[in-house]
Order: C-alpha cells, then sequence, then structure tokens
C-alpha cells in the first residue's frame, strides 16, 4: 500500500523530552517517561539551571532518604576522581555511625568524637581556623563586608554564648579579644599551638599592659571576662571534655586517598551543647582548609545527616554563614532532615533548606509535614497529597525553579548492600 510522506507524518509518534540534562550523575528513572533522571549540582550550577548548589533531602524514616545520600551524594560522587566528600554521621547504627560499612568499604577511616575521651580531638584555637579571622568588633558584628570563613573570634564566641546560655556582652566580647590575642602570642613565643586553656588563663590573669590601653585597672579588665572564664572553664571540664581542650588529633584531616572523610558523632549526646559545637567546629576547620586550598578549584560535598535540628542560636549562625560562602570555596552542603518543621521558621536550618536549589522529597506521612514542603518550595496546587502517597525509594526531585519531577532511584546490588541499615531488626548481613 503506498503513501505519500504528508500523510506519513501522522505515524511519527509524539517522543517525550528528557527530564533532566544528560550532564551529571545518575540520579534514577523518572517514573513518568521511563527515562533517566540525570543531576549533578556543580554541572547545573555551570550550566546556569541553579545559583546555589546546596541541597535538601527532605523525608520520613525508612523511605529511601539516607540511600540516596550514600550513593549519589557520596558514592558517585567520588567515581567522578576529582570530588571530595565530608560526612557529619550522626545516626548510630550498631554502636558506630551508620557511614561507618560504608568508610570501611572506601578504605576511609572514621573520624570519631565521644564523650568518654578514647575519640579524636579538634582545637577550638586550630591554626587552621585562624585563616578565616575577620575582623569582628567586641560586639561581635563584621567590620567589613568580604565573605570569609567563620575566624577563630567568631566560633569563640559562639561556643561562649552556648555556655554562658545568653549573648556574650560588649565588655566580655572585649576581655575575650584581648585574651584571644594574648593566648595566640604566647604560644607561638613557645613554640606551640594555643588551645581554649590559655584563653580561660588569660581571662582570669589579664595583662596591665591592656589594662592600661584601657584606661582600667587589672582587676577591672579582669571583671570583665571573669564569667567567660568560668564558663569556658566549665565547659571544657564537663560539656566539652576530650573534645577541643588540646591540640588537634592528627586523624583528623581531608586528605586520605579515598576522598571520604567520615565524621562520627553518633556517640555524642543529642541533649546538651556538645553535639551542636563540635559540629560547627568540625563545619568552620573544613571551610577554612578549603579556604586555604582555593587555588586548587576542589570541589567537596559536605553531607550532614541529621543534627541540624539541634544547631540554633549562635551555632546554627556559624554553620549557616560557611553554608553561604561554599560558591567560593567550591563546597555543596547537603542537608538531610526529616521534616521541615523540625526547623523552626527562622532558623539558621530552615533557611539553608529554603537556599537550597536542589530539593530531593520522599514520603511524609503527615499532611502538615508534607504541606510544609510544599509551602516551602512553592510547589503546585495538589502535591502535598502526591508526597505522601510516595512508595519507599521514590521522591520528588526539584531543580531550581522547574516543575518537580517524580523520580525511582536506581541502585546497584553494591549499592543496595552498602546502603542497607535493617541488619539490627532482619538479622541479615549484606557482603560487600
Amino acid at each position: 500500500m503506498s503513501t505519500t510522506t504528508r500523510q506519513a507524518e501522522a505515524l511519527n509518534l509524539a517522543l517525550s523530552s528528557p527530564p533532566t540534562s544528560s550532564r551529571g550523575l545518575i540520579v534514577g528513572t523518572d517514573l513518568l517517561s521511563g527515562q533517566l533522571v540525570v543531576h549533578d549540582p556543580y554541572t547545573a550550577y555551570e550550566d546556569k539551571v541553579i545559583s546555589s548548589v546546596n541541597v535538601a533531602v527532605i523525608g520520613d524514616v525508612g523511605k529511601g532518604k539516607s540511600s540516596l545520600l550514600k550513593t549519589w551524594a557520596c558514592i558517585r560522587q567520588l567515581m567522578l576522581g576529582n570530588r571530595r566528600v565530608v560526612v557529619l554521621d550522626k545516626k548510630l547504627q550498631g554502636g558506630r555511625g551508620e557511614y561507618t560499612a560504608l568508610a570501611r568499604f572506601l578504605g576511609a577511616p572514621s573520624i570519631r568524637f565521644s564523650l568518654d575521651g578514647t575519640g579524636s580531638r579538634l582545637n577550638l584555637l586550630d591554626p587552621v581556623i585562624a585563616l578565616g579571622g575577620e575582623q569582628i568588633d567586641d560586639a561581635g558584628h563584621a567590620l567589613d563586608n568580604i565573605e570569609r570563613p567563620t575566624g577563630q573570634m567568631m566560633l569563640l564566641r559562639a561556643v561562649l554564648s552556648e555556655a554562658l546560655g545568653r549573648p556574650v556582652t560588649e565588655r566580655e566580647g572585649k576581655a575575650l579579644r584581648l585574651a584571644l590575642l594574648a593566648a595566640t602570642r604566647d604560644a607561638r613565643e613557645r613554640d606551640r599551638v594555643p588551645v581554649i586553656g590559655d584563653v580561660v588563663h588569660h581571662l582570669l590573669h589579664p595583662s596591665a599592659v591592656d589594662a592600661d590601653a584601657l584606661s582600667r585597672t587589672v582587676d577591672e579588665l579582669q571583671d570583665w571576662g571573669l564569667d567567660c572564664a568560668f564558663a569556658l572553664e566549665r565547659m571544657i571540664q564537663e560539656d566539652l571534655a576530650g573534645l577541643v581542650d588540646g591540640e588537634t588529633s592528627l586523624d583528623v584531616n581531608l586528605d586520605h586517598p579515598s576522598g571520604l572523610t567520615h565524621i562520627d558523632l553518633s556517640a555524642l549526646p543529642t541533649e546538651g551543647p556538645a553535639l551542636r559545637v563540635v559540629m560547627a567546629l568540625v563545619n568552620t576547620w573544613q571551610t577554612n582548609m578549603l579556604a586555604a586550598r582555593s587555588e586548587r578549584a576542589e570541589q567537596t560535598v559536605n553531607i550532614i545527616e541529621e543534627g541540624w535540628h539541634v544547631a540554633e542560636g549562635s551555632i546554627g549562625e556559624v554553620l549557616r554563614r560557611n553554608a553561604k560562602i561554599s560558591r567560593g570555596l567550591g563546597l555543596a552542603t547537603v542537608l538531610g532532615t526529616h521534616h521541615v518543621p523540625d526547623l523552626p521558621p527562622g532558623s539558621p536550618g530552615r533557611a539553608l533548606l529554603r537556599e537550597a536549589e536542589t530539593r530531593f522529597i520522599y514520603c511524609q506521612g503527615s499532611y502538615d509535614d508534607a504541606y510544609a514542603c510544599a509551602e516551602l518550595y512553592n510547589l503546585p496546587p495538589g502535591t502535598a497529597e502526591t508526597i505522601m502517597a510516595l512508595d519507599q525509594g521514590t521522591c520528588l526531585l526539584q531543580i531550581g525553579s522547574r516543575d518537580p519531577i517524580l523520580v525511582r532511584h536506581e541502585r546497584s546490588p553494591r549499592e543496595i548492600a552498602l546502603t542497607d541499615t535493617d541488619g539490627a531488626l532482619t538479622g541479615i548481613v549484606w557482603r560487600v
């Protein structure tokens, strides 16, 4: 039977366009078209699709959030060869952080922080952090408009605010600044690294030279810093004992050949300041380290699984500040959290969720939680009901201002084994 080309046009069935660019890392399958979903925040930034490389991953327990973080945000990033991944791991599994098995598979050590004196230590006054020393006044306000990583003074003020349970006053800020400068100077003269105990000493024993420069007596300057000294002393002897009160342990570094740095925070209690302070300290140390290496143009993915819900106040502001300068450091912060309402409106964590331009939303069993996601990201009407009906391993992916894509996350057999977290319940241990 003969026909013409005009008549045969009817046989040319419409083809759906790809849901994403072909440049990046495989995420999974578009459930509507069956095509591959490919995305990488760095590549999308290069292609002008997004203006922020930060990522939010939201979902109920057991819906597949951790599997995505361990594969797409960790293993697959490392496969590119020019990426590093730093994981702040708060989730406990088998007495260790949940990423311990993955770290062992990759041959990377786990840097474990604990309160029993057996873990690693990160010096609050590590010289690396001094690289971010922006100029701030005694009230804690920045004196320049240059975006830099948090410095020692700002971090020290945040920790002290945590210890005092209130903001640092201007007089306390002045005493703290003078004590920090004196501690750094004395340590340098003795050819060693300053530690927080040195700051406490100089708060309790200010110099006559500093007092004269302020037209005050030594007793007056000492009085300005007494509450700071006692609060810091108590914190480093009790809440933070063995964590920040000495020189940084040799195992705390970003240079493992595997590309993975696993920070195990699972032994730190959620209650109290230890988790908040160590999270801020690790994040600040890492950010300053990356700033020092900025000429290498390295790209680093920073995964924070849980924990942001406790990062509020001055500590939360330190974390958010570091995240906001990610563009200049090649740093992508990937935040995993259960529910949007876990992070109060106006909190640093909620702000980071809002600013992330790559969003993976897994099932939310509660309508309030699902609606909070839809409202935060201005998703189409009816999306809350879709979020509530998502199966395990499926999610909505929104990239920038584009319409969300319904995605089934795909894993290889080895990735399935590496991301299994049910061993304690099922008694089945996967071999990799």
